[in-house]
């Protein structure tokens, strides 16, 4: 008698368990779908043109120039940072030129020496570093896939650049170097004297 109580009770219980289960999914609401909105930039706005060159302003403040020459089978993207080195601190002498050869050693996305790719999409390239600003450029055929790949790795190392102690190390003496023999070289003594900077 008390085996089938309790079996009784047992399939009670899975009953109204079902029932209740049952019974809450029903009157739950419909989930809504999820819809993914990916918002979209605003358009450039046009700045001013002067003899060909016409200038955009991002939303994110980002300037471009754009020239086109269509006698070329080339382009050129150049990225100028306003940061040089009368930015720099005591202490922080060669900061700014040591990060302009550093953002060459590549991202997570772009894992590859910089230099690499762009040796072996056939590119001419530099970075230099003045004393009001840091640029950035490559020439390289003018494809469609090499301008979305020199726009992309230049969005990316803006922020993403691999900076390893080792890397530190290393390009620190080539950086010592290209400022020890600046400093023997006339012409830069005196544009900086001129311009208040000091060398």
């Amino acid at each position: 008698m008390k085996q089938s109580i309790l079996s009784g009770l047992i399939l009670l219980l899975l009953v109204s368990s079902s029932y209740a289960q049952k019974k809450k999914t029903t009157n739950q609401k419909p989930e809504t779908p999820k819809v993914e909105v990916k918002m979209t930039p605003p358009p450039p706005v046009k700045v001013t043109s002067v003899e060909g060159i016409t200038e955009y302003r991002l939303a994110n403040g980002l300037r471009v120039l754009l020239f086109p020459d269509q006698s070329k089978q080339t382009f050129t993207v150049n990225v100028t940072y306003l940061v040089g080195s009368k930015h720099e601190n005591y202490g922080e002498t060669g900061m700014a030129h040591l990060l302009e050869h550093l953002v060459f050693k590549g991202t997570p996305k772009y894992p590859m020496n910089i230099m690499k790719e762009l040796e072996d999409r056939g590119g001419n390239f530099n970075g230099t570093t003045s004393f009001d600003r840091t640029n950035y450029f490559e020439v390289l055929s003018a494809t469609d896939e090499n301008m979305k790949w020199a726009l992309d790795m230049e969005a990316d190392r803006m922020v993403n650049s691999f900076i390893a102690k080792k890397d530190l190390e290393s390009e620190m003496t080539v950086v010592r170097n290209e400022f020890e023999s600046g400093e023997k070289q006339p012409d830069t003594r005196v544009v900086a004297t001129y311009d208040g900077y000091r060398v």
